[in-house]
């Protein structure tokens, strides 16, 4: 879980800063996954979340975070539990600030890519963190939004549009009136 604390700062970093809705996201995550330890435990396990997250940031500004190591590490120590824990820390931490920035998107695609998770798993993840985003995304990260690849053909693109506005056309359908559906 100290590597997923690692995975969030890089994903936070993304954009060259960690802002104060990122950190408390991370804050937040770690006081969730210690409250259920005993007393002791919790202290040494705060501690080395806290110190992965500053070692982390000190890296990401130096630009010496390796996502290649952490994701290495990960694969080497972690089941597939603790693999899509990581990935939906990174999505979080994504979401944080309310908006999906292009650059923390091509960060967590690249992280999934490396652990060899189940893409419609990712997509999954991504779609319950996105509805609760700012609406007004850059046209830039709208690629990265609905997961297009630069190399797709025209023909490629719109099945995948098609397939992108049924799912979420159909999800508009199950949302009550509010931001949610909009952004749906």
């Amino acid at each position: 879980r100290a590597l997923a604390v690692q995975l969030g700062v890089a994903i936070a970093m993304a954009n060259g800063s960690l802002g104060q809705e990122e950190g408390n996201t991370l804050k937040n995550w770690i006081a969730r996954t210690i409250e259920v330890f005993w007393e002791e435990v919790r202290i040494r396990l705060a501690k080395i979340y806290n110190d992965a997250m500053k070692s982390s940031y000190a890296d990401a500004k130096k630009g010496e975070l390796s996502l290649s190591k952490i994701t290495s590490r990960i694969n080497e120590i972690a089941d597939k539990r603790l693999k899509y824990e990581a990935i939906e820390l990174c999505f979080d931490v994504m979401a944080a600030d309310g908006v999906a920035d292009a650059s923390e998107m091509k960060v967590i695609k690249s992280v999934a890519e490396a652990l060899e998770l189940d893409f419609e798993e990712i997509e999954k993840l991504r779609d319950t963190k996105i509805i609760g985003l700012d609406a007004s995304v850059s046209a830039a990260s709208i690629e990265e939004l609905l997961g297009i690849e630069p190399s797709w053909d025209s023909k490629h693109i719109k099945q995948h549009l098609r397939s992108e506005f049924q799912k979420w056309n159909n999800r508009i359908n199950t949302l009550a009136e509010g931001e949610e559906r909009d952004n749906a």
